[in-house]
């Protein structure tokens, strides 16, 4: 007997092409609806092992009736969902040990004022959980931000172990007051009492979110990418030899102060390697750096990567994280206005209007002028997707400072508005989906999104900080 395809789709198309041919039926298909046959000569079920009717095959044709050939394809189309459920079941499984292991690896992101973070990672086999590239964050008791990225030698799921062992001994050590002059050297004297064969580079920064003091320290890692909201992109080299090799430990430790936007990225050599020439990639991570450095954290991450690995050789696992300093505006001296609140008949046009008004409020507030677009744009986004959920009724759009933050908040009469998505996991939606963009965008550009019922009104609040002069 010829063997046909794996695939459930292409199974269907060969049984019923060897029914026509071998069978000598003159139509045949397969249906899983409840009318099928009704004008066919013999109407077999599709039944699988556990007595589950999968469809059935209806044939026509002189030579058709009581043929065992259809009995027969029956069953073994039967057996091929069967197999294809199990598959899909399996599949199923795996994603979700893949979703856990991911979990135990990812610590916390830590809440932190003064600081915005975001990370994005992509295993060099997209069958793989993880790999040997790591990171860590942690706030320390006096207050700052302790920052790790390894890269250990090896992939998989032994790999990850062994970045685990790294990121945690730094953590550590770091916690036990070790100066980061000497961390590197003592985390590799302890990694090597145990794991000889253990080699990984590593980068470790200390950052202090309320003077904007950053300590970097290295160990033969790739150069910190520093995006400055007044100079151009830099490379930072933290001169040191990698965990496990001779002389192991950090050169010196490089002192910078951030200003306020200003934005260094911890990376692995994923994101410089994938064309193969090291310099060439690093020349290209500085140009991606100028054009999302005004990306949120979390999706500036996830664009570097994405870039990096465009049109590129995806051999290695590749690890961004991203680092922001985030503290209110302190040269604005204009006084804080009321706030601000128009209600408007749900349709397109009054839209348009709403977001006129609320700019010109904003331009009278001591709010941050590269911020405003992004409050507009939320906005934007909140009224239409008000507008769309409820036409027949009314909307209110409202917008007030709280501290160095603004809240705006969109209230619609009728239907409740749709939930919004907390994750996006496989990236942003697709630019031609029907729908979804514009929470994404509201998801991307608030701290904090609520949504909030109140006797039968939907409330959407956004609030965006560290945006005004606080007083």
């Amino acid at each position: 007997m010829v063997h046909g395809p794996s695939d459930i789709d292409d199974k269907v198309a060969w049984v019923v092409a060897a029914l026509r041919r071998e069978a000598g039926a003159s139509t045949a298909a397969f249906t899983d609806g409840d009318d099928a046959g009704a004008s066919a000569d013999l109407v077999v079920p599709v039944v699988g092992a556990t007595g589950m009717v999968y469809g059935k095959l209806a044939v026509s044709g002189a030579e058709a009736t009581n043929h065992p050939l259809v009995i027969v394809l029956a069953a073994h189309l039967g057996a091929a969902f069967d197999h294809a459920r199990q598959l899909d079941e399996l599949r199923a499984a795996q994603r979700e040990v893949v979703h856990r292991l991911q979990e135990a690896v990812r610590p916390p992101r830590p809440d932190m004022s003064g600081a915005e973070l975001g990370v994005h990672y992509l295993a060099a086999d997209p069958r793989s959980a993880t790999g040997g590239d790591l990171y860590d964050w942690q706030v320390m008791p006096d207050g700052g931000l302790h920052l790790a990225v390894v890269d250990v030698m090896g992939k998989g799921v032994e790999a990850t172990k062994d970045a685990l062992t790294v990121t945690h001994a730094l953590r550590l050590l770091s916690l036990e007051g070790v100066p980061m002059e000497r961390l590197m050297e003592r985390t590799d004297e302890i990694l090597t009492s145990h794991d000889p064969e253990l080699v990984a580079t590593a980068v470790v920064a200390r950052f202090d979110p309320a003077s904007g003091h950053l300590r970097l320290a290295g160990a033969g890692h790739p150069p910190v990418l520093l995006l400055s909201s007044t100079e151009g992109p830099e490379l930072i080299e933290t001169p040191g030899v990698p965990l496990g090799w001779p002389g192991a430990g950090s050169e010196k430790v490089i002192e910078l102060v951030l200003d306020r936007s200003d934005t260094v990225v911890l990376y692995t050599d994923g994101l410089i390697e994938a064309g193969k020439d090291i310099i060439a990639g690093m020349d290209s991570l500085v140009r991606a750096g100028r054009q999302v450095a005004d990306y949120p954290a979390e999706h500036l991450a996830r664009a570097l990567v994405d870039r990096a690995l465009a049109g590129g050789d995806r051999r290695d696992d590749t690890l961004a994280l991203v680092l922001r300093r985030r503290i209110a505006p302190t040269t604005d001296a204009r006084l804080p206005l009321a706030p601000f609140e128009h209600r408007f008949t749900a349709n397109t046009a009054a839209v348009v209007l709403a977001r006129h008004l609320l700019a010109d409020w904003l331009a009278h507030q001591p709010v941050d002028a590269d911020a405003t677009g992004d409050i507009l744009l939320i906005a934007n986004e909140l009224c239409t997707n008000a507008v769309a959920a409820a036409p027949e009724g009314a909307v209110a759009l409202r917008a007030a400072l709280e501290d160095d933050a603004v809240r705006v908040e969109v209230e619609n009469e009728g239907a409740a508005l749709p939930a919004f998505p907390t994750e996006y996991d496989a990236g942003p939606p697709d630019a031609m989906a029907e729908s979804g963009r514009g929470l994404f965008l509201v998801k991307a550009l608030s701290d904090e999104v609520s949504v909030i019922p109140v006797d039968g009104h939907t409330i959407v609040r956004c609030v965006k900080r560290a945006v005004a002069t606080s007083r």
